[in-house]
């Protein structure tokens, strides 16, 4: 499912021709989205969805996609404070409806 939301930021034509991209080269999500923002970039248009998280770490990163792919919805992860027993914080879903 993550992949056809990738493409959904392309028109008709470009979906094409990345979908059959991503599937000869059988492209993980993450592929498939730079891909997207590649295309996108060469079309002049800016890729929706894409943004870099510098500010955190790696693993909070990719729980965070791991996150979102499993439940198909924007997913983050604010830590907030550090205890004596480790680090405590939120975990944020958003979603349209609740149907």
């Amino acid at each position: 499912m993550g992949h056809a939301r990738a493409l959904l930021a392309l028109d008709g034509a470009q979906q094409i021709s990345a979908a059959n991209q991503v599937a000869g080269r059988k492209l993980s999500v993450r592929e498939a989205e730079r891909l997207v923002a590649r295309v996108a970039a060469g079309a002049g248009r800016q890729a929706p969805l894409l943004r870099v998280k510098a500010d955190k770490p790696r693993e909070i990163v990719r729980l965070e996609s791991a996150l979102a792919d499993a439940l198909t919805a924007p997913v983050e992860i604010r830590v907030k404070k550090r205890t004596q027993r480790g680090e405590r914080g939120e975990i944020a879903i958003r979603f349209d409806s609740l149907d």
